[in-house]
């Protein structure tokens, strides 16, 4: 009844004692502001939650440094919200899911901090990546401002009953050997003169980043990990590797083994296509979604028949910045070291399924547990060190964009012999990489 009393009957002490409150709301408000970090992580909700808890965690122990978690906004993709985010002079401290691949933009227009001058990158970064993946994550430079945090090794799904009943044995090394599968695969199952099963399907969507999953991801593995450009920075995709994979997808169109339509739902799921292309992500899905009949396997991606050498693939991978505008850099770094420790990437697994690129991930008994649960990841992991990410040129989605062009034009509708759209491609491109001279 005293706060009622005081209400009513307003007097010095009164006064006083709001305007105590008051202050002490405003002062405790920009404390917080001015020491509070902001960290943007993917809108996938597995991250999501994955984010919240580790920023949970921090904020517990380092109640003056909060950390304030936002998933990144919604937008065509994460790589255009970032760009009106930087125009904006909005962006967080922290980011966690930079792709690779507009990191060399970002550090050319000086707007992500150069890690490796902070207290004990080097140390971190040599004992938790992988050696063959030390170099992948240099900018033009040499220096690194992104650091790696998980990967997604894309494989082919197959359906193994279709494949067993078939007769056809897994895995599918080389292309010949995939197009004599999908010689079998690919039928009219209701004898209507339609197909109605394919061997694979392929997104044939013009916009870039589709092309991470098909032209790329075989181009890697045909070529034994080459990317795109060299490391002059020369185009290096113009090559007999690059002409073979605009063969291998336009045979598939060509011959009816890809379907050239869309569909509602998940083809694979549904049977109509024996072989699909995707990442550690579709484990999950497929668990949670399969009928009680089906059953998937996986194998590495089909190499060109005189191929010799280890299997490759796109790594996918989505790593870690501070963006140069962080008031406290220093404690950005302590947050993203929190954050990529043992505990977090085992987090990491169990929340999002989704692979930390770590050193001796199979080997370490704090993940036996997981991966003795989660058997089929196991493959994932082992394809780490063999996994590539994405080149250092500013033009890089122009890049893909064009490739993506010429793949219409030679894979999809057959205007031209792949060898002129790979050739094309490459002139085009070679124009493009000649500005960053």
């Amino acid at each position: 009844m005293l706060f009622g009393k005081l209400l009513f009957k307003p007097n010095k002490l009164w006064i006083i004692f709001l305007f105590f409150i008051f202050n002490s709301c405003s002062k405790n408000g920009n404390k917080e502001e001015n020491f509070k970090l902001t960290f943007w992580s993917s809108n996938n909700p597995y991250e999501i939650a994955h984010a919240i808890e580790v920023v949970s965690e921090w904020n517990k122990t380092n109640p003056d440094w909060k950390i304030k978690h936002q998933a990144i906004p919604e937008g065509r993709s994460s790589e255009e919200v970032m760009l009106s985010a930087i125009v904006s002079k909005t962006t967080p401290d922290i980011y966690s899911n930079l792709w690779p691949g507009t990191a060399q933009q970002y550090v050319e227009a000086n707007v992500i901090l150069r890690l490796d001058t902070l207290a004990s990158f080097d140390s971190l970064y040599t004992s938790r990546i992988p050696r063959e993946l030390h170099s992948q994550f240099k900018s033009k430079d040499g220096f690194i401002y992104q650091f790696p945090w998980k990967s997604n090794p894309i494989v082919l799904y197959y359906n193994k009953l279709l494949f067993a009943e078939a007769g056809i044995d897994a895995p599918l090394k080389t292309y010949s050997e995939f197009f004599s599968a999908a010689e079998i695969l690919t039928k009219d199952t209701d004898n209507d003169g339609y197909i109605d099963q394919w061997m694979m399907d392929i997104d044939f969507n013009t916009e870039w980043w589709h092309r991470w999953f098909d032209f790329y991801t075989l181009f890697i593995a045909a070529s034994g990990g080459n990317t795109l450009l060299s490391e002059k920075g020369d185009i290096s995709f113009d090559s007999p590797e690059g002409v073979k994979v605009f063969d291998f997808i336009r045979k598939g169109f060509e011959h009816g083994y890809f379907p050239n339509a869309f569909f509602q739902g998940d083809v694979f799921l549904q049977g109509k296509v024996a072989v699909h292309i995707s990442g550690p992500w579709s484990v999950a899905y497929y668990d949670k979604f399969k009928s009680a009949d089906f059953q998937y396997g996986i194998m590495s991606i089909p190499v060109p028949d005189n191929y010799i050498g280890e299997s490759f693939t796109y790594g996918d991978p989505k790593n870690i910045c501070i963006f140069a505008s962080s008031n406290y850099p220093e404690k950005a770094w302590e947050f993203v070291k929190f954050m990529v420790s043992r505990g977090n990437d085992k987090r990491l697994l169990e929340l999002t399924n989704q692979l930390p690129i770590r050193s001796g991930l199979l080997h370490d008994s704090l993940f036996f547990s997981y991966f003795d649960k989660n058997s089929t990841y196991k493959l994932f992991a082992e394809m780490i060190p063999r996994t590539v990410g994405a080149d250092r040129s500013i033009y890089l989605q122009e890049i893909f964009d064009i490739i993506s062009q010429e793949f219409d034009e030679a894979c999809v509708h057959r205007l031209k012999s792949s060898e002129e759209a790979i050739t094309d491609a490459a002139n085009r491109c070679r124009n493009l990489v000649a500005r960053e001279d």
